[in-house]
């Protein structure tokens, strides 16, 4: 996880290093006992003291540099990130006398403190992917996840058996749904809105895969936010056509000096973002623009690009869905993953890896981890919405109706 997000969790004392003064701590994960970190910040010396007095007491195994313990001694320990099953940055709160050591669990570090269902169930054919590293991964990437979602309604598509079984689309928040859990009513939909960690890592649990969101925010008054071009090739193995239709787009934005971000689908294409200053631009205005962009690029090459909605008229050619951009429709939100086999992620990239070699099968949950440690392509998002000059633009096109 990037970022000094600072959380707190409880543990249990398994040994003490000798020769570095640590104290390396476990918790429970999957009905088993892990080490998870070690720690000496934040302790007295008197603390110190007394904890190794117990400690040689009750001590199973001793050797010149380290003294091992049974689980027993618990302790609330303040964190920066969990990164491959290790805390860092661990400063010791205080003991946790009426703690018993099987309450300390690893979910518990992922910022919820419920019991994760079933952690070790499988969710990809082919995969070693477990609902754990799932939840692991929604916790890394939820500072980059959560300002795309904040006050939008969201519709996710549930996989309870993850691909190896039934999927349904969900926009109701289930009256079980925790406290925590934000809620809006929308034409008779009670809609979850995911403001927070805990509400992204209880979806999780619930183990839906793909959020969709809208265009707007619940604050909006039913404008858009962004304008997204979506380009749909008719399958995987033609991604080509989308990066070529990306470059099309991208020389049409640069010659209008329109700041633009790209993403992959996570599917089978690419989604172009335009983001938009707040409650400026109406859907119709915006749809000036989209229609103009996809009908030029159709015109350029009829033999590639299609405004075709029917699939069957497509004959092979690139969609460019610019209709699908308007009040209540969404598309999947940056960072989700797909409910697809191989769980491929709708990733934010650079516009100069838009490359021939680019394939949407380099983005998988832990790739993207990697990535997201090294830079966040939509970081300048919101900076940029009102640093767009798409009035402009508007005022052109409304001059030549």
């Amino acid at each position: 996880m990037v970022g000094e997000v600072k959380m707190k969790a409880s543990f249990f004392i398994t040994y003490y290093d000798k020769k570095i003064n640590d104290f390396g701590v476990g918790v429970i994960k999957e009905g088993n006992s892990i080490n998870i970190g070690t720690f000496k910040t934040g302790i007295q010396k008197e603390e110190v003291d007394a904890l190794l007095k117990i400690m040689k007491q009750h001590s199973v195994k001793e050797s010149n540099d380290l003294l091992f313990i049974s689980p027993g001694i618990c302790v609330e320990l303040q964190f920066s990130e969990l990164v491959d099953e290790k805390i860092n940055n661990p400063i010791f709160i205080r003991f946790l006398f009426e703690t018993h050591w099987q309450e300390c669990r690893y979910e518990k570090l992922l910022g919820i403190d419920i019991a994760i269902t079933h952690p070790e169930k499988l969710l990809f054919p082919n995969s070693s992917t477990t609902k754990l590293d799932y939840i692991n991964y929604l916790q890394t990437i939820s500072p980059f996840l959560l300002p795309f979602l904040q006050n939008r309604l969201l519709t996710t598509i549930r996989f309870p058996h993850g691909l190896f079984g039934e999927s349904f689309y969900q926009k109701q928040c289930p009256d079980y749904a925790p406290d925590f859990v934000d809620t809006y009513l929308h034409e008779d939909i009670n809609y979850v809105v995911c403001n927070n960690l805990s509400t992204l890592l209880w979806l999780g649990n619930q183990l839906a895969f793909e959020f969709h969101i809208p265009f707007e925010t619940i604050h909006s008054d039913g404008m858009p936010s962004e304008i997204v071009f979506d380009l749909d090739p008719p399958s995987i193995e033609m991604f080509d056509l989308a990066i070529q239709a990306a470059k099309m787009i991208k020389d049409i934005l640069d010659r209008l000096h329109l700041i633009s971000f790209i993403k992959i689908s996570g599917n089978k294409g690419i989604q172009i973002y335009i983001p938009l200053p707040e409650k400026q631009f109406t859907y119709e205005e915006v749809r000036l623009f989209t229609e103009v962009v996809a009908t030029f690029m159709v015109n350029s090459e009829p033999n590639l690009f299609t405004i075709e909605r029917l699939k069957k008229n497509r004959k092979n050619r690139l969609y460019i869905d610019y209709i699908q951009h308007s009040e209540g429709k969404t598309i999947v939100a940056p960072y989700s993953i797909r409910g697809k086999s191989g769980g491929y992620v709708a990733c934010p990239i650079e516009w100069e890896e838009l490359t021939d070699n680019l394939t949407p099968k380099d983005f998988t949950m832990e790739n993207v981890i990697t990535r997201i440690q090294k830079a966040n392509p939509f970081k300048d998002f919101f900076i940029a919405k009102n640093e767009q000059p798409f009035q402009q633009v508007v005022n052109g096109l409304k001059s030549n109706l």
